[in-house]
């Protein structure tokens, strides 16, 4: 048993880490306050490194190892997060590689892999998910768009809410990861059908955008389809086992969430150990003060703990998909749903202790601390699965269904 990055991790780790310090870092605010997104250049600097690619096989121009996919993608996530604390470009950077590179490599037919992945690979792309409505969001069951299917397209109608890359999607390209009631008597056990939904290339979609406390960089928003026709080729996986896949995605992007968290986090506490070794106080520096150094070792603990258990979760997603029948589904639900119900929670923990022991400088806009917590919040609130619904799933997927309530 290993608990450490191989020498090849530890080397894209470090190249990551290069540009993202000389690149991204000094911009960090220029994205958090930008109105026209995330600049070009940091997204194709990205794609040089590799860092769009690490999900996606060589034959659709990335740079995939196979087996280790989402452990590179999480170091490179960590390390994003580290230099981008608002969180937008780590955010946009996830759900690309995620739901598009490792999600649509597995369930996306094989002329739409030679048609999308290449784009996400180069960074031209970008790729997310579109499941959320205005009453369904932790309830998946409860969403009402529908997708009918005739002489080989499916209309949909219907409203999602609460997207991010809406204007992303639109403006650079690409496209999101859609679920559809394709038979409501069915229910989520046969009923449900996932797209790859691009929305330049469809007709009858209409967009809104929403202001948010944070993330600034990355746009959220909803989608209105109105008799909108898929063509059959953009299903993904089996028509009627939309739901199960769609799970599958939320393993792999709740872990990357997971890894933003952990890297804004660790940079915030970086910080907060620079700045008090030099504030003085009472004639020492502050950082002296057990009220603040004890604080500061336990928060260094949890994240260790949770750095730990989400190597664990990439190690066990990546053996799920490289060897089957190596690592149980409801054995990866349980660590990964550990991981995003810990994670958002610790980090903006670590964030408010963070500005605390900043003072008034950590509560001003000259401090980047500020945009780490109102970034960090949005995954907090639900994004990529609410803290309650990942208590559940371990609940159930650790003790049983039994113990689960139903409605």
């Amino acid at each position: 048993m290993e608990f450490r990055m191989s020498d090849e991790q530890k080397a894209f780790e470090r190249v990551v880490r290069e540009y993202c310090q000389k690149n991204i870092e000094p911009r960090s605010r220029e994205i958090d306050e930008a109105e026209a997104g995330i600049p070009e250049d940091m997204i194709k600097g990205l794609a040089d490194i590799g860092v769009f690619g690490c999900t996606i096989p060589e034959e659709y121009g990335g740079s995939a190892p196979p087996g280790e996919e989402m452990q590179y993608a999480s170091i490179a996530i960590r390390e994003i997060a580290r230099a981008e604390l608002s969180v937008s470009l780590p955010v946009y950077t996830l759900l690309t590689i995620g739901w598009g590179g490792q999600f649509l490599k597995l369930y996306a037919r094989e002329e739409l892999k030679k048609e999308i992945l290449p784009k996400l690979a180069s960074g031209e792309w970008f790729w997310g998910v579109c499941v959320t409505e205005p009453g369904g969001g932790s309830d998946v069951a409860a969403i009402k768009s529908t997708a009918t299917k005739k002489d080989g397209k499916f209309r949909i109608n219907g409203e999602k809410a609460y997207i991010s890359g809406v204007t992303e999607s639109q403006v650079r390209g690409g496209g999101h990861c859609g679920l559809f009631y394709t038979d409501r008597a069915r229910g989520i056990k046969g009923g449900m059908t996932l797209m790859a939904l691009i929305p330049n290339m469809l007709n009858g979609v209409t967009t809104t955008t929403y202001k948010e406390m944070g993330r600034v960089g990355l746009s959220s928003g909803g989608f209105f389809y109105s008799g909108t026709e898929v063509p059959e080729r953009y299903v993904l996986g089996e028509e009627g086992k939309g739901f199960y896949y769609c799970m599958e995605g939320f393993n792999i992007a709740r872990a990357l969430v997971a890894s933003a968290c952990l890297g804004t986090a660790e940079k915030c506490l970086e910080m907060s150990v620079d700045y008090v070794r030099q504030r003085m106080a009472f004639g020492q520096p502050i950082g002296k003060f057990e009220g603040i150094s004890f604080q500061m070792a336990e928060d260094y603990t949890r994240l260790e703990m949770l750095k730990l258990l989400l190597q664990k979760g990439c190690w066990m997603i990546d053996k799920h998909y490289s060897e089957p029948s190596s690592v149980a589904q409801k054995d990866i639900n349980v660590v990964i749903a550990q991981c995003k119900w810990m994670a958002p929670l610790i980090a903006v923990e670590v964030a408010q202790h963070a500005i605390m022991w900043h003072g008034a400088f950590g509560y001003t806009r000259e401090c980047s601390l500020e945009m780490a917590l109102r970034g960090l919040m949005s995954y907090v609130a639900g994004a990529e699965g609410a803290t309650n619904i990942m208590k559940l799933i371990v609940v159930r997927d650790a003790f049983g269904s039994d113990m689960v309530a139903t409605r």
